[in-house]
């Protein structure tokens, strides 16, 4: 099923894409990183309401492209154990200077 004003309410979040080619299960991780990382309270209830807690799960465990802030929540907020959580365990990589 590809993502429509039925389904989605932040086409912003998708403006590099073309959108009538997303598919919200092909594409599944794509749209859940997305969603985590840029989406709106809409989006973010239209994302729990579309995607089980298990491919929200899997997704940041895995995922590379979730910033450390938003992964951490994310694991706070579903009881993932951080080490788990692949980008809360690597190093950073540029140096912070505060």
């Amino acid at each position: 099923m590809a993502i429509t004003t039925d389904n989605s309410n932040s086409f912003c979040l998708f403006w590099d894409v073309d959108r009538s080619k997303l598919d919200i299960n092909v594409h599944k991780t794509f749209i859940i990183e997305r969603v985590l990382k840029y989406g709106i309270i809409e989006d973010v209830l239209w994302l729990l309401k579309t995607y089980s807690e298990d491919d929200l799960i899997k997704t940041i465990k895995s995922s590379k492209n979730i910033d450390r802030k938003t992964a951490n929540y994310w694991a706070l907020h579903l009881g993932i154990k951080k080490e788990d959580v692949i980008c809360l365990n690597r190093p950073l990589i540029h140096e912070q200077f505060y």
